[in-house]
């Protein structure tokens, strides 16, 4: 496995766009032309060196033997791990926005927090966030049909608002709240809240959502059967039926 790392040489005032930064990209490459590599800061396109220390294995490899470690703050550096088909992306501290763009697969590894649409428009490979998450995880950008397609996100802490939006497939596990209307337009996949939420589901028309904790349902979810689920009840509701009512609901009991 070859294994590259990547440090900040100092904090960020202005946040960089780095989309170069991926197993796909630099497997192929020795750490010369790594560091040649391109990224954004503000409406300045400077070399990855510039901003960066890169160190590790000079062989090229290919990109599912290729790991990246990120050590240091990259909550200023956006797009990391763009469109990933393969290997390995250990964040040590916490990640910018738009992490796991359109992933394909590989591994995305965050041991901090992560910003908003944290793995937009996902289509595999996993994501597991050992802190919490903004806005919009697995979520679809303005105008897209659909947001995650495939693979998994896991967060250990809690989510923002907006949580899996127009998710199409894939599963996401949230350990503990989210915000405002998770899963939103979910037309397929799975969503699981470990804590709270608040109107979950709105307009969706399939796929399972499930709140171990509180939720506030929307009047145009059905109320049908108490299941029970890792011994614990929970109250099911088949919705939204603005929109089909195919979807379903599952609320710890105890909610409303």
């Amino acid at each position: 496995m070859r294994t590259i790392t990547i440090t900040p040489k100092k904090a960020f005032r202005i946040s960089v766009e780095a989309e170069n930064i991926s197993p796909d990209k630099f497997a192929s490459l020795n750490i010369e032309q790594i560091k040649s590599l391109t990224v954004w800061q503000g409406n300045r396109k400077i070399m990855l060196s510039d901003l960066f220390t890169v160190e590790g294995d000079d062989a090229p490899a290919k990109a599912e033997e290729t790991t990246i470690r990120l050590a240091g703050d990259f909550f200023q550096v956006k797009r990391i791990g763009e469109g990933m088909t393969a290997g390995v992306v250990e964040v040590q501290g916490s990640i910018g926005m738009h992490a796991g763009n359109n992933m394909l697969g590989g591994l995305l590894s965050i041991a901090g927090n992560a910003d908003d649409w944290l793995a937009r428009e996902m289509r595999g490979g996993k994501v597991v966030v050992m802190g919490n998450a903004g806005n919009y995880v697995g979520g679809g950008y303005r105008g897209e049909k659909c947001g995650m397609r495939g693979g998994e996100i896991e967060v250990k802490g809690s989510a923002g608002a907006y949580l899996g939006e127009h998710l199409c497939g894939g599963s996401i596990r949230i350990g503990g709240d989210a915000g405002d209307f998770a899963g939103a337009a979910n037309q397929g996949g799975t969503i699981f809240i470990g804590g709270s939420t608040y109107l979950p589901g709105a307009e969706m028309s399939k796929g399972t959502i499930t709140v171990k904790g509180e939720a506030k349902v929307l009047p145009s979810f059905l109320k049908t059967e108490i299941v029970e689920v890792d011994g614990q009840a929970f109250q099911k509701y088949a919705g939204d039926l603005v929109d089909s009512g195919k979807g379903e609901l599952l609320v710890g009991m105890g909610s409303s």
